[in-house]
């Protein structure tokens, strides 16, 4: 099937695990004219037809989001008008006016964000694209609200990106946290402070220099999972400049293989890499880079790599209140990052290669 390339024009994305931008009957792959469905405003359909036949399936899920919905609209009506200014605002920056550091512990804004993360839950469900970038989007847009993060769902993030084939904007967030983010005189309270601000750092460089200073289990994770991510890309573009036929392959040719194959959205624009006759030593580089990774996860709970081997068991487990180190803090980490391994069968494959017993 020809698939289009992604909005910002990578392909990578068609190489994940992840259904795009078609109708959501399984037998169908239309992906021109679709209409949402009305309940729960995430399922894409090409016809009233294809809707009904997959109604039965869609139902409980649709039910969730829908109910989801309106106990934000409960908490949406519940808010006074200058509250709902400034929550509903797309853009912070925008705001003519000062938000205190009070606002966000008042009961109802509290409650407003909950039923907001609620809902992104609930769209989650919805294993696509769609809905992924959505709570992508809104993730975001709350942190750029409340820099604070009161309620603790940045973590979230990266393995958002990472699902959508963003490994590159995971990874300038991460970064963002282990460097600004550790500043210990940055103003979380003024939402006018710069935020989250690097683009296009170097995913290929060594993680040390910063990555020490993070304790979040979900960023170590997903720091992991791009460095496989790229080290496979890496692997990738060896193995077919060795075919003979590959032999005088310029730049032009190798983005091919990359459009065609390549996991990660950082190679489109790494030129110096792409255009390299051997990749030997970065994939030596990488590869030391990922084991030192995947011993730090380990030394920070030795129950997560395990769950991998598992993951029925840990899936279906709900999050519960937990100790750093803790099997229980599994059950939170587990559900923000399980599906950026699965969705991508040849990086978990990898993994589960270094951490069997």
């Amino acid at each position: 099937m020809d698939l289009p390339p992604t909005p910002d024009g990578l392909t990578n994305r068609w190489n994940l695990g992840l259904p795009w931008g078609n109708c959501y009957n399984p037998r169908c792959h239309v992906r021109d004219n679709l209409l949402k469905c009305s309940g729960c405003l995430v399922a894409l359909y090409c016809s009233v037809a294809h809707q009904k036949a997959h109604r039965p399936v869609h139902k409980s899920t649709c039910n969730i989001v829908k109910s989801a919905r309106q106990d934000l609209d409960r908490e949406i009506a519940a808010l006074d008008e200058r509250s709902l200014r400034i929550l509903e605002s797309r853009n912070p920056l925008e705001l003519e006016e000062e938000v205190p550091p009070p606002f966000w512990l008042q009961k109802p804004v509290r409650a407003y964000f909950q039923r907001r993360l609620n809902l992104m839950d609930a769209m989650l469900n919805f294993r696509t694209g769609d809905a992924v970038e959505v709570a992508l989007n809104e993730s975001i847009r709350l942190l750029r609200l409340n820099h604070g993060d009161s309620l603790g769902f940045r973590s979230r993030v990266p393995g958002l990106y990472i699902r959508l084939g963003k490994e590159q904007e995971a990874w300038d967030f991460i970064k963002w946290y282990a460097t600004a983010g550790n500043d210990p005189d940055y103003a979380w309270d003024d939402m006018k402070s710069p935020f989250l601000t690097l683009r296009g750092q170097d995913v290929f460089e060594p993680f040390d220099g910063y990555a020490k200073t993070l304790t979040d289990l979900d960023f170590l994770v997903c720091m992991t999972n791009i460095k496989i991510r790229l080290m496979l890309d890496l692997q990738m573009l060896e193995r077919e400049a060795r075919k003979p036929e590959n032999a005088d392959a310029g730049y032009d040719r190798k983005m091919e293989w990359v459009r065609e194959d390549a996991m990660c959205n950082t190679l489109y624009k790494r030129r110096d890499i792409v255009e390299r006759s051997e990749w030997t030593d970065l994939i030596a580089d990488q590869r030391d880079q990922v084991e030192k990774l995947i011993r730090r996860v380990e030394k920070r709970n030795k129950h997560y790599w395990p769950a991998l081997w598992d993951p029925d068991r840990w899936a279906a487990a709900y999050p519960a209140p937990y100790t750093l180190g803790s099997p229980e803090e599994i059950r939170m980490v587990f559900r923000d990052t399980w599906y950026t391994w699965s969705e991508c069968l040849v990086a978990l494959d990898v993994v589960k290669q270094y951490t069997k017993k």
